[in-house]
Protein backbone atom coordinates (compact mmCIF):
# COMPACT_ATOMS: atom_id res chain seq x y z
CA UNK A 1 0.00 0.00 0.00
CA UNK A 2 1.39 3.38 -1.07
CA UNK A 3 0.52 5.41 2.04
CA UNK A 4 2.97 8.16 1.05
CA UNK A 5 0.93 9.20 -2.02
CA UNK A 6 -2.44 7.47 -1.85
CA UNK A 7 -4.30 6.39 1.29
CA UNK A 8 -7.95 5.81 2.06
CA UNK A 9 -9.68 4.61 5.22
CA UNK A 10 -13.35 3.60 5.15
CA UNK A 11 -15.80 2.20 7.68
CA UNK A 12 -19.12 0.80 6.57
CA UNK A 13 -21.23 -2.19 5.56
CA UNK A 14 -21.11 -4.24 2.35
CA UNK A 15 -24.47 -4.05 0.56
CA UNK A 16 -23.81 -6.95 -1.81
CA UNK A 17 -21.66 -10.07 -2.06
CA UNK A 18 -18.19 -9.90 -3.70
CA UNK A 19 -18.28 -10.92 -7.36
CA UNK A 20 -15.32 -11.73 -9.60
CA UNK A 21 -14.81 -8.90 -12.09
CA UNK A 22 -11.47 -9.63 -13.76
CA UNK A 23 -8.40 -11.85 -14.00
CA UNK A 24 -4.92 -10.42 -14.65
CA UNK A 25 -2.22 -11.83 -16.93
CA UNK A 26 -0.79 -13.87 -14.07
CA UNK A 27 -4.17 -15.52 -13.50
CA UNK A 28 -4.92 -13.58 -10.31
CA UNK A 29 -8.63 -12.89 -9.81
CA UNK A 30 -10.16 -9.66 -8.52
CA UNK A 31 -13.46 -9.35 -6.68
CA UNK A 32 -15.70 -6.31 -6.26
CA UNK A 33 -18.43 -5.40 -3.80
CA UNK A 34 -20.19 -2.17 -2.85
CA UNK A 35 -20.01 -0.71 0.64
CA UNK A 36 -22.33 1.80 2.31
CA UNK A 37 -20.36 4.52 4.11
CA UNK A 38 -22.27 7.08 6.17
CA UNK A 39 -21.24 10.74 6.33
CA UNK A 40 -21.60 12.82 9.47
CA UNK A 41 -24.65 14.42 7.85
CA UNK A 42 -26.34 11.02 7.52
CA UNK A 43 -25.93 10.85 3.73
CA UNK A 44 -24.86 7.40 2.53
CA UNK A 45 -22.14 6.97 -0.09
CA UNK A 46 -22.12 3.63 -1.92
CA UNK A 47 -18.49 2.96 -2.83
CA UNK A 48 -16.98 0.14 -4.94
CA UNK A 49 -14.33 -1.98 -3.20
CA UNK A 50 -11.93 -4.27 -5.10
CA UNK A 51 -10.01 -7.11 -3.43
CA UNK A 52 -7.23 -9.17 -4.98
CA UNK A 53 -7.35 -12.94 -4.61
CA UNK A 54 -4.99 -14.59 -2.09
CA UNK A 55 -4.19 -11.40 -0.17
CA UNK A 56 -4.68 -10.58 3.50
CA UNK A 57 -7.81 -8.58 2.66
CA UNK A 58 -9.23 -11.45 0.60
CA UNK A 59 -8.53 -13.95 3.38
CA UNK A 60 -10.29 -11.73 5.91
CA UNK A 61 -13.42 -11.66 3.74
CA UNK A 62 -13.25 -15.45 3.40
CA UNK A 63 -13.05 -15.80 7.20
CA UNK A 64 -16.05 -13.49 7.69
CA UNK A 65 -17.97 -15.47 5.08
CA UNK A 66 -17.27 -18.71 6.94
CA UNK A 67 -18.49 -17.27 10.26
CA UNK A 68 -21.59 -15.54 8.93
CA UNK A 69 -22.80 -13.06 6.33
CA UNK A 70 -20.51 -10.58 4.59
CA UNK A 71 -23.42 -8.29 3.72
CA UNK A 72 -24.06 -6.07 6.73
CA UNK A 73 -20.73 -6.80 8.44
CA UNK A 74 -19.03 -3.79 10.06
CA UNK A 75 -15.77 -3.39 8.14
CA UNK A 76 -12.77 -1.07 8.41
CA UNK A 77 -10.94 -0.90 5.08
CA UNK A 78 -7.54 0.62 4.33
CA UNK A 79 -6.25 0.91 0.80
CA UNK A 80 -5.83 3.18 -2.22
CA UNK A 81 -8.09 5.02 -4.64
CA UNK A 82 -7.57 3.44 -8.07
CA UNK A 83 -8.72 4.51 -11.55
CA UNK A 84 -8.60 2.96 -15.02
CA UNK A 85 -9.93 3.83 -18.45
CA UNK A 86 -12.57 1.39 -19.62
CA UNK A 87 -12.51 -0.20 -23.07
CA UNK A 88 -15.06 -1.68 -25.44
CA UNK A 89 -18.63 -0.41 -25.23
CA UNK A 90 -17.69 1.67 -22.16
CA UNK A 91 -14.68 3.26 -23.87
CA UNK A 92 -14.04 6.79 -22.64
CA UNK A 93 -15.43 6.17 -19.15
CA UNK A 94 -13.23 6.30 -16.06
CA UNK A 95 -13.64 3.42 -13.61
CA UNK A 96 -12.96 4.40 -9.98
CA UNK A 97 -12.72 2.03 -7.05
CA UNK A 98 -11.01 1.43 -3.73
CA UNK A 99 -8.29 -1.23 -3.80
CA UNK A 100 -8.49 -2.83 -0.36
CA UNK A 101 -5.19 -3.92 1.19
CA UNK A 102 -6.36 -4.31 4.79
CA UNK A 103 -9.82 -5.33 6.01
CA UNK A 104 -10.84 -5.80 9.64
CA UNK A 105 -14.22 -6.49 11.18
CA UNK A 106 -15.04 -4.11 14.04
CA UNK A 107 -18.55 -3.86 15.51
CA UNK A 108 -17.42 -1.17 17.97
CA UNK A 109 -15.52 1.16 15.63
CA UNK A 110 -15.90 4.84 16.60
CA UNK A 111 -13.34 6.55 14.36
CA UNK A 112 -13.40 8.41 11.05
CA UNK A 113 -15.63 6.69 8.47
CA UNK A 114 -14.18 8.14 5.26
CA UNK A 115 -10.72 9.67 4.99
CA UNK A 116 -8.56 10.15 1.89
CA UNK A 117 -5.04 11.61 1.78
CA UNK A 118 -3.41 11.79 -1.65
CA UNK A 119 -0.44 13.57 -3.20
CA UNK A 120 -0.62 14.30 -6.90
CA UNK A 121 0.05 16.68 -9.78
CA UNK A 122 -2.52 19.16 -11.07
CA UNK A 123 -3.44 17.97 -14.59
CA UNK A 124 -5.54 20.86 -15.92
CA UNK A 125 -6.26 24.52 -15.31
CA UNK A 126 -8.81 25.01 -12.53
CA UNK A 127 -11.81 27.14 -13.50
CA UNK A 128 -14.58 27.74 -10.98
CA UNK A 129 -18.34 27.56 -11.47
CA UNK A 130 -21.37 28.41 -9.37
CA UNK A 131 -24.13 25.93 -8.56
CA UNK A 132 -27.84 26.87 -8.67
CA UNK A 133 -27.68 27.07 -4.86
CA UNK A 134 -24.85 29.60 -5.01
CA UNK A 135 -21.92 27.35 -4.06
CA UNK A 136 -18.56 27.92 -5.76
CA UNK A 137 -17.03 24.70 -7.12
CA UNK A 138 -13.70 23.85 -8.73
CA UNK A 139 -13.22 20.54 -10.55
CA UNK A 140 -9.65 19.27 -10.17
CA UNK A 141 -7.94 16.19 -11.61
CA UNK A 142 -4.96 14.89 -9.63
CA UNK A 143 -2.42 12.47 -11.15
CA UNK A 144 -1.18 10.21 -8.37
CA UNK A 145 1.86 8.00 -8.97
CA UNK A 146 1.32 4.46 -7.70
CA UNK A 147 4.81 4.27 -6.26
CA UNK A 148 5.07 0.55 -7.00
CA UNK A 149 7.98 0.79 -9.41
CA UNK A 150 5.70 1.10 -12.45
CA UNK A 151 5.02 4.18 -14.55
CA UNK A 152 1.30 3.99 -13.79
CA UNK A 153 -0.66 6.85 -12.26
CA UNK A 154 -4.23 7.12 -11.03
CA UNK A 155 -6.14 10.16 -12.30
CA UNK A 156 -8.48 11.06 -9.47
CA UNK A 157 -11.37 13.47 -10.13
CA UNK A 158 -11.72 15.86 -7.22
CA UNK A 159 -13.99 18.72 -6.26
CA UNK A 160 -13.24 21.74 -4.08
CA UNK A 161 -15.81 24.05 -2.54
CA UNK A 162 -16.28 27.78 -1.90
CA UNK A 163 -13.17 29.54 -0.50
CA UNK A 164 -11.02 26.44 -1.06
CA UNK A 165 -12.14 26.33 -4.70
CA UNK A 166 -11.49 30.04 -5.23
CA UNK A 167 -8.03 29.86 -3.67
CA UNK A 168 -7.07 26.79 -5.72
CA UNK A 169 -8.21 28.45 -8.95
CA UNK A 170 -6.07 31.51 -8.23
CA UNK A 171 -3.00 29.84 -6.73
CA UNK A 172 -2.55 26.43 -8.40
CA UNK A 173 -1.17 25.79 -11.87
CA UNK A 174 -0.78 22.73 -14.09
CA UNK A 175 2.13 20.64 -12.81
CA UNK A 176 1.90 21.84 -9.21
CA UNK A 177 2.05 19.07 -6.61
CA UNK A 178 -0.52 19.13 -3.83
CA UNK A 179 -1.48 17.02 -0.86
CA UNK A 180 -5.28 16.83 -0.74
CA UNK A 181 -7.34 15.61 2.20
CA UNK A 182 -11.03 14.78 2.06
CA UNK A 183 -13.50 11.96 1.48
CA UNK A 184 -14.44 9.74 -1.46
CA UNK A 185 -18.08 10.30 -2.33
CA UNK A 186 -20.65 8.92 -4.75
CA UNK A 187 -23.02 11.14 -6.70
CA UNK A 188 -25.96 10.15 -8.88
CA UNK A 189 -26.90 12.12 -11.98
CA UNK A 190 -28.87 11.80 -15.22
CA UNK A 191 -26.83 11.59 -18.44
CA UNK A 192 -28.48 13.08 -21.53
CA UNK A 193 -27.69 10.70 -24.41
CA UNK A 194 -29.51 12.75 -27.03
CA UNK A 195 -32.71 12.11 -29.00
CA UNK A 196 -34.66 12.28 -25.76
CA UNK A 197 -32.81 9.33 -24.24
CA UNK A 198 -31.48 9.66 -20.71
CA UNK A 199 -29.60 7.30 -18.42
CA UNK A 200 -29.06 7.35 -14.63
CA UNK A 201 -25.38 7.12 -13.70
CA UNK A 202 -23.16 7.26 -10.63
CA UNK A 203 -19.84 9.06 -10.43
CA UNK A 204 -17.19 8.96 -7.72
CA UNK A 205 -14.98 11.86 -6.72
CA UNK A 206 -12.74 13.11 -3.96
CA UNK A 207 -14.43 15.91 -2.03
CA UNK A 208 -11.46 17.97 -0.85
CA UNK A 209 -11.73 19.59 2.58
CA UNK A 210 -8.22 21.08 2.48
CA UNK A 211 -5.05 20.99 0.42
CA UNK A 212 -1.43 22.09 0.60
CA UNK A 213 0.90 22.86 -2.29
CA UNK A 214 4.16 20.97 -1.81
CA UNK A 215 7.71 21.72 -2.80
CA UNK A 216 9.44 19.14 -5.00
CA UNK A 217 11.70 18.16 -2.09
CA UNK A 218 8.63 17.21 -0.03
CA UNK A 219 7.23 14.75 -2.58
CA UNK A 220 7.75 11.02 -2.04
CA UNK A 221 8.86 8.94 -5.01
Amino acid sequence: MNEANNYILLFGEPVDYPQQVSVDRQGKAYYKFNMAVERGSGIIDILPIVVEEDTAAYNTLADIDEKGEIVGAQLVIKGEVRTRNLKGKDSGKLDISVRAFEITEDDNYKGITNRVIITGHICKEIPTRTTPRGFTIADVTLAVNRGDGSDLSDYIPSVMWNSTATRASKKLRVGDVVEAIGRLQSREYIKDLGDGEKEPRTCYELSVSKYERLKTSEVSA
